[in-house]
């Protein structure tokens, strides 16, 4: 797994790279559906602005000892997709209109601003907590919570674009990390929406070889679940996949059936519980 620093330079890199692509981007590609049904292109752009911004003023006050929420935000830790997706979205699109033309260049400016606050942490400021809805985060944790709004929104954007485009590779580290954490968006917690109890907890079985060996079993409960080491238990299900699939799946871009169809995941056991999966593990 890639050090906490090596993280924070990708992050950097792949952040340049992805504003270069975004740059060439022929004038009719901003207006197209994006992969997230309420959002064009352009939108998904204007969300990346908000995120950066948002992620840099919590920091900023997180090193000031401050992590109360911002005003008209939940308390840390109550904040949910199922409670905050349409604000989201509707934030996005406003955000998207009142920068305009400004879009893209101020996409660079909030970028950048971040990426100083991030890399310039010391070692000692790096564990101070830090104001999210879901929750306190390390002030370090920002710079994977932004590798993955990176990575899923870029695939947003180039898979409707570029037919067959898979999570940038770079991010999968920083991925893993907020899922097997319960740290805020992109953990399982995050991601989890709750239905109605079942009669019989099912067992869930993940095998994941890339970036770095990952097993775990994920057993839902219906109106809850829970994270647990492999055991002697017998799983009803084994998935075994890469981290983006695993990303993608997570948050509700890809739906199990749809990635056993596409190859891009192997599973053992009961198909239909394995579709089931993507009812209750859906993020935003």
């Amino acid at each position: 797994m890639p050090t906490w620093e090596e993280r924070a330079n990708s992050l950097r890199e792949q952040s340049q790279r992805f504003q270069r692509y975004l740059a060439d981007l022929r004038a009719d590609a901003w207006d197209q559906q994006s992969a997230c049904d309420q959002w064009l292109v352009k939108d998904v752009v204007a969300h990346l602005v908000g995120n950066a911004e948002f992620y840099a003023t919590t920091v900023e006050r997180g090193l000031k000892g401050q992590y109360d929420p911002f005003q008209g935000r939940p308390p840390a830790g109550t904040g949910h997709p199922s409670l905050g997706a349409a604000t989201t979205a509707a934030g996005a699109v406003a955000n998207r209109e009142r920068l305009g033309d400004q879009l893209l260049s101020t996409l660079a400016a909030n970028t950048d601003h971040l990426l100083q606050l991030l890399l310039g942490l010391s070692p000692e400021d790096r564990p101070k907590p830090c104001y999210h809805p879901g929750g306190l985060v390390p002030a370090e944790n920002f710079v994977d919570l932004r590798f993955k709004e990176l990575g899923l929104h870029q695939w947003d954007i180039r898979s409707v674009l570029e037919p067959g485009a898979e999570v940038v590779q770079e991010s999968w580290p920083s991925m893993l990390i907020l899922i097997t954490e319960s740290l805020a968006s992109g953990s399982l917690r995050w991601a989890f929406w709750e239905g109605p109890v079942l009669s019989q907890p099912i067992r869930y079985r993940f095998e994941v070889p890339e970036p770095t060996l990952f097993r775990a079993d994920i057993v839902v409960e219906g109106d809850k679940f829970r994270l647990e080491a492999p055991s002697d238990h017998p799983a009803k299900v084994t998935f075994r996949c890469h981290a983006g699939t695993l990303a993608l799946i997570m948050s509700g871009r890809l739906a199990v059936s749809d990635a056993v169809a596409q190859g891009k995941l192997d599973l053992e056991g009961d198909s239909g519980l394995a579709s089931q999966f993507s009812e209750w593990f859906k993020g935003i």
